[in-house]
């Protein structure tokens, strides 16, 4: 895909509400800006990429909905190539997402273009951890890594965890063009909530909400050019719905020297020196950014 006009109405997460109507939804588009800064930190294989790049879009959709949480970690663990994914959303918008292959996870993934979620991540489940800040105990619910998409699996979880009915839709995709690829994705949602004297109790409204989500295609989730606006008034302009203004989302991990230190400070003396370098520092990695850190044992025991 390729689009030459300016880009709008990206980076950021959207509520709606269909007038007259229980139904709730979010829409989140991320730009390049976001997904391919975070996947091109990693040589991941293409099916990975896809589904990371959706897993991406899935945690700001469900950061979305859980208004007193702080941190949503979406995590799904297997024994498949990609043995672990990792997508975090937190409270001011930051976003940051990690893949761990397998020792022998590139060689089973081969040539293959695109994997569903059970084939790529293994036998295992996605888990959906709710952070409610200092003091608060941690809420997490799963679900089966079933389905043929992981919008299939979120939809699973809503079902059981949540009791909640949900659609879900997710888009990632290679842009291309003269001058190179670049990777962006998005994602929407619906969901039934509680009737009232101003929303209504049938289903039909329901039934025909599910109707028209269901014609959302995954060029128009990551088109940069169809406003969000645009894309929302376009499924449900007969009903009428109303939108807030967007979250703004960014690429940005939350590490840094003084967390690494005080992770290490837990470690004696004598187990620091194993860390150590021929150069005399600690070397660390951040498995999300790719950040490299050199601290002394100065540093970290004061």
């Amino acid at each position: 895909m390729l689009w030459a006009r300016r880009a709008v109405s990206e980076d950021a997460l959207f509520a709606f509400q269909v007038e007259g109507a229980p139904v709730r939804g979010r829409l989140v588009r991320l730009s390049p800006k976001i997904v391919d800064a975070i996947l091109q930190r990693h040589a991941y294989p293409r099916p990975v990429a896809l589904v990371l790049g959706e897993a991406i879009a899935l945690a700001a959709l469900l950061g979305g909905l859980a208004k007193s949480a702080q941190k949503i970690t979406l995590q799904a663990e297997g024994d498949g190539p990609c043995g672990l994914l990792v997508a975090e959303w937190r409270q001011d918008g930051s976003l940051r997402a990690y893949a761990r292959l397998a020792p022998d996870g590139a060689k089973r993934i081969g040539d293959q273009s695109r994997m569903i979620p059970r084939a790529l991540l293994g036998q295992g489940a996605l888990a959906v951890t709710l952070d409610l800040g200092p003091g608060a105990d941690r809420l997490q619910g799963f679900a089966p890594l079933e389905g043929d998409e992981l919008a299939a699996c979120a939809e699973i979880f809503f079902e059981r965890s949540e009791q909640t009915p949900t659609r879900v839709r997710l888009a990632c995709v290679e842009d291309i063009g003269a001058g190179g690829s670049a990777w962006r994705a998005g994602g929407a949602l619906i969901q039934r909530v509680a009737g009232d004297d101003a929303r209504g109790f049938t289903d039909d409204d329901w039934e025909r909400a599910q109707y028209l989500f269901a014609t959302l295609q995954d060029a128009e989730l990551v088109d940069p050019l169809l406003k969000a606006e645009e894309l929302i008034f376009r499924l449900f302009h007969e009903e009428g719905v109303r939108m807030t203004p967007g979250q703004a989302l960014a690429d940005r991990c939350t590490c840094d020297v003084q967390r690494l230190a005080a992770v290490l400070s837990r470690y004696d003396a004598r187990e620091l020196d194993d860390f150590v370098e021929a150069d005399g520092l600690i070397h660390a990695r951040c498995e999300f950014c790719a950040r490299d850190y050199k601290l002394s044992p100065q540093e970290i025991t004061g």
